[in-house]
């Protein structure tokens, strides 16, 4: 959890640095920090142990080292690479949205040919090099396993919904949308005025640039408009969507937000007001959240946190519990994490779990099922532990029989 909160303080200034190298006002950056710090959503991830805001942070690494290569610098476009390969080995697929973005705000912008001459192509390059050694390992040491989850499920099945839950997963296109309208508040109405207000200057026609190094407002508004709408509108064509996925639109979204406040607040006087006013609330929140139960989340599934706590005693180190029902991918990482067990997907079928708790392996499984699996033979296979819609079980020991001494001469 540590390494992802000091993910998210990174973020807010990498956001700030990123607005003054667009050429952004210094009150408009300050804005934009601001508005990611007090994203709620944002700050819920970031203080969760999960890989998301971390994503976030290498994505803003990558589009600083863009506008760095804009200048001219080859090896800037090598750190564009770096990070996105970085971003890869994080997230998978998702790593590869700073490349995507800045691939097209460059054709965009009409400055392929220039992009190319002064090194592009050693951002994939680099990349490539940061990622093949370890999917070569893992091919190499886990080959079916790392095939059939991280190629087939992952990439195959859950990007295109022809998996087993894709069904479960189903969702509509517009479900991230539909979220943002739902959670992004009070910012949502700031993003879409900025949005409205990034939409001229990216289509204007740009006043021919004193250098080639200088980066004009149209790039600044294309690009602000590019980078939400390729993270968002990519991972709507996937069948499941959950906003932490799209955490790396975040802060080009606080970046619209900032646009429509500095043009909102335009004297010196209302922004240093607005500015004190956002320093005070910042403080006053930091507060309450640290002084008050409202800085504690509730729990994440408490009732599969005890049994893992209880796992982590009861099993054995080099124990296999097996999960019996759907949904793996939903309790894995929590279980597995407070467990330090090994959790396995288990089949449907009663007997098959039954015979795998007499071969000595462990099974997690939800109450409703529990009387299914043990049939009339709860004795045999008892819950050993029970907590809310989960049960922990295990084989008993199969009773001794001791058979009375006979006299052969009787």
């Amino acid at each position: 959890m540590l390494w992802s909160a000091l993910a998210g303080v990174a973020c807010v200034v990498l956001t700030h640095r990123l607005a003054l190298r667009l050429g952004r006002e210094p009150f408009e950056a300050w804005a934009a920090g601001v508005v990611l710090l007090g994203t709620g959503y944002f700050l819920k991830y970031a203080n969760h142990a999960m890989f998301d805001v971390f994503l976030t942070f290498l994505f803003l690494c990558a589009l600083l080292a863009y506008r760095r290569a804009w200048e001219g610098s080859a090896a800037a476009w090598i750190v564009v690479g770096v990070f996105t390969g970085l971003g890869v080995l994080t997230k998978s697929v998702l790593g590869v949205f700073p490349l995507a973005v800045v691939a097209l705000h460059t054709l965009w912008c009409g400055r392929a040919r220039h992009a190319l001459r002064t090194g592009a192509w050693l951002a994939p390059l680099a990349a490539a090099l940061v990622v093949l050694p370890w999917y070569g390992y893992q091919l190499s040491t886990h080959h079916d396993a790392f095939v059939r989850e991280h190629v087939v499920w992952l990439l195959v099945q859950r990007a295109f919904g022809t998996g087993p839950e894709a069904a479960a997963a189903a969702a509509s296109p517009f479900g991230y949308l539909r979220e943002l309208a739902t959670t992004y508040w009070p910012w949502l109405p700031l993003a879409v005025a900025g949005a409205w207000l990034a939409l001229r200057p990216a289509f204007t026609r740009p006043a021919p640039a004193p250098d080639a190094a200088s980066f004009p407002a149209a790039a600044a508004a294309r690009l602000l408009l590019l980078w939400p709408l390729v993270v968002i509108g990519v991972m709507s064509l996937a069948p499941e969507k959950k906003l932490w996925y799209v955490m790396s639109a975040f802060p080009a979204l606080a970046l619209l937000s900032a646009r429509a406040l500095a043009a909102w607040v335009r004297s010196e006087a209302a922004r240093a007001r607005v500015t004190l006013g956002g320093f005070a609330l910042i403080a006053a929140a930091g507060a309450v959240l640290a002084l008050t139960p409202f800085g504690s989340p509730p729990p994440r599934n408490p009732d599969l946190q005890t049994v893992a706590h209880a796992a982590r005693t009861l099993v054995p180190e080099q124990g296999r519990i097996v999960l019996v029902g759907g949904g793996y991918y939903s309790v894995a990482h929590q279980f597995i994490f407070t467990s330090d067990r090994a959790l396995v997907p288990g089949p449907d079928d009663a007997m098959q779990v039954r015979a795998s708790l007499d071969a000595g392996d462990w099974a997690l499984v939800p109450r409703d099922r529990y009387a299914r699996l043990a049939a009339a033979d709860s004795l045999r296979y008892p819950a050993v532990l029970s907590s809310g819609r989960w049960v922990l079980v295990h084989a008993a020991p199969a009773p001794r029989v001791t058979l009375a001494p006979t006299n052969p001469f009787r």
